[in-house]
């Protein structure tokens, strides 16, 4: 239940069921402890006074948390709700890139991105696929092309998640700094010299030029780097958005 969330929250409902509570044993007007019978202090717990004057305070604190709740607490919990949708897009878009492979992942639009992308348990298969297996360059090219893109989204929605509380903006802020560190291999990508081939090699008389396979030779070796460079960041992005997520259920 969402109003238990938070150690305050807690304590406030607690403090209300308890003062509840209190109210109908009052008016109950239950017997006095047998210890205190026939004491100045039973006769002021009998006092019709004593039980009108602290059950209308009591209905007041009770009365003033249901006022919390409906004007502060659920409108809250709303806005919450509302400024947290746009920042799951966000964060989003680099895992639907590398989930479905998306050539184009770093043009689709946010809204039209499936949220369920984030769930927990396919964020951690993704990350137990990126460990173990080594064959997805292009899922990992097309994360870090989508990173790229959405790196200033993500700076600019810090301010959405500090509008939510400051453990929201430190969870963003993580996530920011991995997506900065993804979309910095976009720089480095590595450049064929035969990319204009077919195939991306070398033809027959290119071959024999040694300036030119040296230059091959530099490029293959720095896309095998790359290629588990960018593995590195992609679980790094999904470490985050996995602590991101976790953050908004506790």
């Amino acid at each position: 239940m969402w109003v238990w969330r938070e150690v305050r929250e807690r304590c406030l409902l607690s403090a209300a069921i308890g003062i509840l509570v209190l109210v109908v044993l009052i008016n109950l007007k239950l017997p006095v402890w047998h210890l205190l019978d026939g004491g100045q202090a039973a006769a002021f717990l009998r006092a019709e006074a004593t039980a009108s004057v602290t059950s209308d305070l009591l209905v007041g604190l009770f009365s003033a948390y249901m006022f919390y709740v409906i004007i502060e607490l659920i409108p809250r919990h709303r806005k919450e709700q509302l400024t947290l949708k746009p920042l799951n897009m966000i964060a989003a878009a680099v895992v639907d890139a590398y989930e479905s492979t998306k050539v184009f992942g770093h043009e689709t639009p946010i809204t039209s991105i499936d949220l369920a992308v984030l769930d927990v348990k396919r964020l951690k298969a993704h990350k137990n696929e990126l460990v173990i297996k080594k064959n997805n360059l292009l899922k990992v090219k097309f994360a870090m092309e989508t990173g790229h893109s959405r790196y200033p989204d993500f700076q600019h929605a810090l301010a959405m998640a500090a509008s939510i509380s400051p453990e929201h903006a430190l969870s963003w802020l993580v996530l920011t700094d991995k997506i900065r560190l993804l979309a910095e291999q976009y720089e480095q990508w590595p450049v064929n010299p035969f990319c204009e081939n077919h195939l991306g090699k070398p033809d027959h008389e290119q071959c024999e030029d040694a300036k030119l396979m040296e230059a091959y030779h530099t490029y293959q070796k720095d896309m095998e780097s790359i290629e588990g460079t960018l593995r590195l960041r992609v679980v790094e992005v999904i470490e985050a958005t996995i602590f991101w997520m976790q953050h908004q259920a506790s």
